[in-house]
């Protein structure tokens, strides 16, 4: 059950949530899939792997090797602050290349929100320790909710197995003792509503 636990915590790193919800939100909405043509859709995948996961993994690696952490899995809070601001940076730096690119509005109002839900959890880390997993399935399912909203079309499928996976993220948290229960569930519902938000109402 703790190898399970660990690979799911793997799967569902927050680091990879950009990429799932783009990834998902193209292959799951018609309107979405055809308003990108596919060349657009393999280079906004590229800045978003480049971005979202390549360059905040190797900030975290640089990081350590300078001793600034002690582990690129974080689990002090303290250790947090610094990994969070680089993150933040790269999340920025992407969404500037993204918006150079001919893709719907809601999917930079994706990636702003991802950027808000960072701030939060910097600041956030600077007196309290909330799951940064639940906070990007979380914000997953806010995106989808407030797509599925925006766009009118019926995503409920989809959120169903999200929350489910959601549900095995946070089972996966607190099995591995990387969380308690209150960590997780504020993460969840700060990534939701912040994404919710960002999407239906900007």
């Amino acid at each position: 059950m703790m190898s399970f636990a660990k690979f799911i915590s793997v799967l569902g790193h927050p680091l990879f949530m950009p990429c799932y919800a783009f990834g998902l939100l193209t292959l799951c909405n018609p309107y979405i899939n055809v308003m990108i043509h596919d060349s657009v859709k393999q280079l906004t995948f590229m800045v978003l792997a480049i971005f979202t996961i390549v360059l905040p993994i190797f900030s975290a690696i640089l990081l350590k090797q300078f001793g600034v952490i002690s582990s690129i899995y974080m689990k002090d809070s303290n250790e947090r602050m610094w990994p969070f601001v680089f993150t933040f940076i790269w999340y920025y730096i992407g969404y500037q290349l993204l918006s150079k690119l001919y893709i719907p509005h809601s999917f930079l109002l994706l990636m702003v929100g991802a950027i808000s839900v960072i701030g939060m959890a910097l600041i956030i880390t600077l007196r309290w320790k909330v799951s940064v997993h639940m906070l990007g399935i979380g914000g997953v399912i806010g995106a989808v909710i407030g797509i599925s909203h925006r766009y009118q079309f019926d995503h409920s499928s989809l959120i169903i197995g999200l929350v489910l996976f959601a549900g095995a993220v946070g089972f996966a948290r607190l099995k591995t003792k990387s969380h308690n229960f209150n960590q997780v569930y504020v993460g969840f519902f700060i990534g939701l509503i912040t994404e919710w938000a960002m999407i239906l109402y900007f």
